[in-house]
């Protein structure tokens, strides 16, 4: 992240959660999940989306292990913008540049119908997953996104392999507090939506995917990020 854009908006902000990883103890809870996950770390891969949390988790877990696998899976030209997509394997290789980075593009195309038919996306992502031969996936789920992903504990098992969440006890107060104390590298692209959103609510997904239309992503990003839409299939966005 740049952390010179957006002047004094960002420097208040950026002062408040380097004070709340004093006071909310997160150096304690990042060297508490790098213990937990050591043991996951030999037969384990690191599931990295380029967003905040995987980040940090990436982060943290680098600093165990700095060889260790790593997967992220490409969403593609049609929902994940190629100058987006570009930045994110920068900032995981700048985060772990001695690991060993496997990169998985769906390949699928676009259609309207395949953003409201999810089975083949599924089917592809997971598949990818299981023919990968990893024991454990590790990834960025915390507890306080939803009841849900709660529910999910910190390690559960899934058909083919077990997983293994690191930050499952971070807070987005925590994950942000690390991000600016550490100076980890995130999509610039949060900063657009945090002004709006909240630093609380903003987090990284694909763009005008009709997936998220319930919570108003497509809508947002149509105001945020308009010369994205249509760059995936074919026509041109705006300039």
């Amino acid at each position: 992240m740049n952390h010179s854009c957006d002047g004094e908006w960002l420097r208040r902000w950026r002062e408040y959660f380097l004070a709340w990883y004093d006071e909310g103890r997160v150096g304690e809870k990042a060297e508490e999940a790098r213990e937990f996950s050591e043991p996951y770390l030999e037969e384990g891969i690191v599931s990295v989306s380029g967003g905040k949390d995987s980040m940090a988790m990436l982060h943290v877990l680098a600093a165990a292990r700095p060889d260790l696998a790593v997967f992220h899976w490409d969403h593609g030209p049609w929902l994940m913008p190629r100058e987006v997509e570009e930045e994110i394997l920068r900032n995981i290789r700048a985060v772990a540049p001695q690991a060993r980075v496997i990169v998985e593009r769906y390949r699928y195309g676009w259609s309207e119908r395949s953003r409201v038919d999810w089975e083949p996306w599924y089917r592809a992502f997971f598949g990818t997953l299981a023919k990968l031969g990893y024991k454990y996936h590790l990834l960025g789920i915390r507890k306080d996104e939803s009841s849900r992903r709660a529910a999910r504990g910190r390690v559960a098992e899934r058909k083919g392999w077990t997983e293994v969440h690191p930050i499952y006890h971070f807070t987005w107060r925590d994950v942000w507090a690390y991000v600016f104390r550490h100076s980890v590298p995130v999509p610039s692209v949060y900063l657009r939506y945090a002004k709006l959103l909240g630093w609380e609510r903003v987090r990284l997904v694909t763009f005008f995917d009709r997936e998220m239309e319930r919570y108003g992503s497509p809508q947002l990003d149509s105001v945020l990020s308009w010369r994205w839409k249509h760059l995936g299939n074919g026509k041109k966005g705006g300039v």
